[in-house]
């Protein structure tokens, strides 16, 4: 067998990968390696060389044994291809961007990393082991879905997909459209895989997916659905302040169908519209428990995690409500709220043009929670 025909065992091969990933110096890597590969005389420049070819090339996998090991990344929509990570840790940062960074220091990670094809994947969907989440995650952005996540990635039977921009770019683009549906589940089958001791899936999808609810709904049909919105004044300050992927113009945009030549505060007053408007109608088509952000807040961990169908015994609570007093994207900083009000940022006449286009959106969907 040649040294590229083993290379590729070696992609399959979860021992021998988990040996490469728990590495700690760059001797023992090329080791390893000299070994997997029958190459005796291996030094570091020569697996360089062979490795940026092998890298260079697309991967055909047995998709079952590989996804034991690779964890699909990213997408490139030119050629609609996948990058894969090693698959030997549980997402547990707040965004599963921030997990990514930290699985990137393995040595494994740095010097393997296989390309394959999106589309010639959809025939092996099959073979995967089928993954339903348990809850999916709708919100607004700036409301509270990081914290909610957060609470949620406490529990070890839980696993957490906190915003995956692989999901959200497959589904921007317009070339897979007649592939929707198989390409999330196949996504979600991959990215969800239990592969550590999980037994429940948890997505929290980007606010940006939204406008996909049908399609999600129609995939996964029988989970719950969480809906988070906030007082739309301080989800726009928020943005003024740092402002998030989907409340930018890009090319191409997001969002499709919002007139051009507005000021950018109306751009983002048209999204939140537009996600509040999708959101109604999602609660129209299905059960969604829709909270807004001052309920969440002043809800205890204990109701809160009843409010998600979890039981929590008064350790866990304790750790919830541990957990809900640090910032939600930093988690060694204790969150400290904004006292201002968030429509004093605004001119009166910003204010009215808020007060018109959202408010009465915001008024019938946050009658929709807690009592």
């Amino acid at each position: 067998m040649n040294r590229p025909q083993l290379y590729q065992q070696l992609l399959h091969n979860e021992v021998q990968l988990r040996s490469l990933w728990g590495c700690e110096g760059l001797e023992h890597f090329v080791r390893l390696m000299a070994g997997f590969l029958h190459w005796p005389e291996l030094d570091f420049q020569q697996m360089l060389v062979f490795l940026r070819e092998q890298n260079q090339q697309l991967v055909q996998p047995d998709l079952e044994p590989f996804s034991r090991c690779w964890f699909p990344y990213a997408y490139k929509r030119a050629g609609q291809q996948l990058l894969w990570i090693p698959a030997f840790q549980k997402p547990e940062q707040p965004f599963l961007e921030d997990d990514l960074v930290s699985w990137r220091q393995s040595l494994l990670a740095q010097f393997i990393r296989p390309v394959t094809q999106l589309q010639p994947l959809l025939a092996q969907l099959q073979s995967l082991p089928v993954v339903q989440p348990e809850l999916l995650i709708f919100h607004w952005s700036r409301c509270g879905s990081t914290l909610v996540s957060g609470c949620l990635m406490l529990e070890p039977e839980l696993k957490v997909l906190s915003e995956s921009m692989l999901i959200s770019d497959v589904l921007q683009d317009p070339e897979l459209s007649h592939y929707q549906a198989l390409c999330l589940d196949l996504l979600v089958r991959l990215q969800g895989r239990f592969r550590h001791q999980e037994s429940k899936l948890v997505i929290k999808c980007n606010a940006w997916d939204l406008q996909h609810w049908r399609l999600w709904i129609a995939v996964f049909p029988h989970n719950r659905l969480l809906g988070l919105i906030r007082q739309p004044e301080a989800i726009l300050a928020s943005h003024q302040r740092v402002s998030g992927r989907h409340m930018v113009r890009q090319q191409p945009e997001l969002w499709s169908g919002i007139q051009k030549g507005l000021s950018l505060l109306e751009y983002r007053v048209e999204v939140v519209r537009r996600m509040a408007d999708f959101m109604l109608e999602l609660q129209q088509e299905k059960p969604v428990l829709v909270l807004d952000y001052k309920q969440l807040v002043t809800t205890s961990a204990t109701e809160l995690a009843t409010l998600l169908g979890i039981s929590l015994d008064k350790q866990q609570a304790l750790r919830w409500q541990e957990r809900r007093t640090m910032d939600a994207k930093a988690r060694q900083t204790v969150f400290i709220a904004a006292t201002q009000d968030p429509a004093t940022q605004f001119t009166p006449q910003e204010q009215q043009l808020i007060r018109q286009r959202l408010h009465s959106c915001y008024q019938l969907l946050s009658g929709q929670g807690l009592a």
